[in-house]
């Protein structure tokens, strides 16, 4: 029987990330219910006893930037699926929808692979120190970005600028943004078109605000002549349309 998409990558994570630095833990096993990869499948309406949905192919990736800490992969797992209602899902869920992007359309990762030892997920992820962890975190990227083959690409926070950026030239300046703001100013937000090493066609890139702190951050934002929230819509409608 061929495995799923996603229990293929799992596999490859299991192959590829033998070790962890020190402060990073392995993802043991799938959360069956809805949960960002690799602590889950990464898709909506999975669950439980339930056949899992297709993979998005040329669809949307929604790139996080690590997966949760030991104690909250724990809850997840035993709750069989994220709270949909927390600080990531509960703000995200309805940015998408005021975006027009299908839920269903969505694979939803993240760039560091593992968890917080512990029980703490707040913070700097340990592995970001790591430029050896950091290198195969890109290149699993890499491998996600092959098996799904999104045309849209939204990335979640600025932590993830720079490691993004080394994956595509078309992101190049990505690497120089201390901030979102700076991106916003320089019209670099949004890009498109970007290419990506086994993808075969063109991807809209888009940085939006984590969602655990949206609050906090969204008012800055900028993008045409919008401002705030209406400006991460307006940018997630434009790369939607671009991109499909």
């Amino acid at each position: 029987m061929e495995l799923h998409p996603v229990d293929y990558l799992f596999s490859r994570l299991e192959a590829e990330f033998v070790s962890y630095p020190p402060g990073v833990v392995r993802v043991p096993k799938l959360i069956p219910g809805t949960a960002f990869f690799p602590g889950g499948y990464g898709l909506w309406g999975a669950g439980p006893e339930k056949p899992l949905p297709a993979i998005p192919t040329g669809g949307v990736m929604v790139l996080g930037h690590n997966f949760d800490s030991e104690k909250g992969f724990s809850d997840s797992l035993e709750r069989r699926g994220e709270n949909l209602n927390g600080p990531t899902w509960g703000p995200l869920l309805p940015l998408l929808e005021l975006g027009g992007i299908p839920k269903e359309r969505c694979f939803f990762t993240n760039f560091y692979m593992g968890l917080f030892q512990g029980a703490n997920s707040v913070g700097r992820f340990p592995g970001a120190r790591d430029s050896h962890f950091v290198q195969q975190c890109q290149i699993f990227l890499g491998e996600q970005m092959r098996v799904v083959k999104p045309r849209l690409l939204l990335t979640l926070g600025k932590e993830i600028l720079r490691p993004v950026a080394a994956l595509s030239s078309d992101l190049g300046s990505w690497s120089e943004m201390e901030s979102l703001e700076m991106l916003d100013r320089r019209k670099r937000a949004l890009v498109y078109p970007a290419t990506f090493p086994g993808v075969p066609h063109s991807v809209a890139v888009v940085s939006l605000t984590h969602p655990a702190f949206r609050h906090l951050n969204v008012p800055r934002r900028r993008y045409k002549t919008f401002s705030r929230d209406a400006a991460e819509q307006a940018m997630l409608k434009d790369a939607y349309r671009l991109s499909m």
